[in-house]
């Protein structure tokens, strides 16, 4: 009998040994698919950022064109205004 239950306890050890093996490969398995997965989520947010980057860029450069373009069309506005009736009526002597 004594035989006969170090086998059994030998065939426990065995199944519970099967069962941890087993378990362990599915949960290494399980890191490494959450690691990749965190890999690419962070590849994915750089990519995010340099597109935001350069769209803020792009919204910069945008900005002091249209800054300066105010600019030019204030300045010519006011050089209608003062010399514009100037032309115009030397315009209208050359006409007559």
């Amino acid at each position: 009998m004594a035989a006969e239950e170090v086998l059994q306890t030998v065939d426990h050890y065995k199944t519970e040994i099967e069962r941890l093996t087993k378990e362990l490969t599915e949960t290494t398995h399980e890191k490494i698919q959450a690691a990749e997965y965190g890999l690419v989520v962070l590849e994915e947010k750089l990519t995010l950022k340099q597109q935001y980057d350069e769209l803020e860029a792009e919204y910069d450069s945008l900005r002091q064109e249209l800054e300066q373009l105010k600019e030019a069309v204030s300045t010519d506005m006011i050089h209608l205004k003062v010399i514009g009736p100037v032309y115009g009526n030397v315009n209208r002597k050359i006409l007559c």
